[in-house]
């Protein structure tokens, strides 16, 4: 997730959180950003790369319908681009 990716990061230095994170993943063209269900979703250029992966589970809902929640997931490949990526700004 997401989030343990900021916390991979935090641990080698590079000081940002999951939400700054998420906002820097968009504007970099890794998380889609555009509204409704494929918000924070990867784009077809992460997902090519085996950067992320999405990860879809199910719930029951209270009025008894099920529900489907899709995760953006960073894979073991990606955490090694994203942290490498992040800490050369660090070097710069």
């Amino acid at each position: 997730m997401v989030g343990h990716l900021a916390e991979l990061l935090r641990q080698n230095g590079y000081e940002i959180g999951q939400n700054r994170l998420f906002e820097r993943l968009r504007n970099q063209g890794w998380l889609s950003n555009r509204k409704g269900e494929d918000w924070n979703m990867p784009t077809q250029k992460s997902l090519d790369r085996d950067f992320f992966e999405i990860k879809e589970s199910t719930h029951n809902n209270a009025d008894g319908s099920v529900g489907i929640t899709k995760t953006p997931k960073v894979t073991g490949k990606g955490q090694i681009y994203f942290v490498n990526k992040f800490l050369q700004e660090l070097d710069v």
